[in-house]
């Protein structure tokens, strides 16, 4: 009997094989371990790109220099620079080439009753080839305003297109002076023609060969 006995107290389960926690396992179930996120990761992470995204969306916001866009931006003034380099003395100097200064005749800045302002155009060939370029009024436009005002443009209604084209050799400066008679030219080369009134002007220096050229202001004085 006494085997009996023992053989019974040896097969009957313990609390732990009955299916209830310790304290240990009860703690890890309510708060796990530093090494398991709390909640699911996919419902932090999903609304909020990755840095790759973000970097991607600012790349397509902001177009890199060599997209079309940009370049076409600029194409306006690369144009002038497309001029193939001379051969010729016949051939037309390259812009980059082609140094121009722009002043006041005299340095003047003031004009009495009488006196008209003139604007001198010096043009140096800095190339070793001979070529040309036009300093017609078209080529190298002077226009004058006052305020918002276009007064005048040596480009108004010229024959021909008004072409004057010179031959430069390297280092030797071309140089002549455009008068403005005080009188208003309009592009549609209307008869009407009227004096400039008594003020301030300012003339600037128009054209593929005329670069950064400085504005030049002057007084007319009745």
């Amino acid at each position: 009997m006494l085997v009996v006995a023992l053989i019974a107290f040896a097969c009957q389960p313990s609390d732990d094989e009955n299916g209830e926690p310790t304290r240990s396992e009860a703690g890890m179930d309510a708060t796990p371990s530093p090494s398991v996120p709390s909640e699911d990761p996919s419902a932090d992470e999903s609304p909020e790109p990755t840095a790759g995204a973000s970097e991607g969306a600012e790349e397509s916001a902001s177009p890199s220099p060599g997209d079309g866009a940009s370049e076409g931006a600029g194409g306006g003034e690369g144009g002038a620079g497309e001029v193939a380099a001379p051969e010729r003395a016949e051939d037309l100097c390259r812009p980059e080439d082609v140094v121009v200064t722009f002043e006041l005749e005299g340095d003047q800045e003031v004009y009495g009753s009488g006196s008209a302002p003139g604007f001198r155009i010096t043009v140096v060939n800095t190339a070793e080839q001979t070529c040309t370029v036009d300093v017609g009024g078209a080529a190298l436009e002077v226009r004058i305003h006052s305020g918002d005002d276009r007064i005048y443009s040596t480009a108004d209604c010229l024959k021909d297109g008004g072409a004057e084209e010179r031959q430069l050799s390297r280092g030797v400066p071309h140089e002549f002076t455009v008068d403005w008679e005080r009188n208003r030219s309009f592009a549609d080369c209307r008869e009407t023609t009227s004096s400039a009134q008594a003020g301030w002007y300012r003339a600037n220096l128009h054209g593929d060969y005329a670069g950064d050229q400085p504005q030049l202001a002057f007084q007319l004085r009745s």
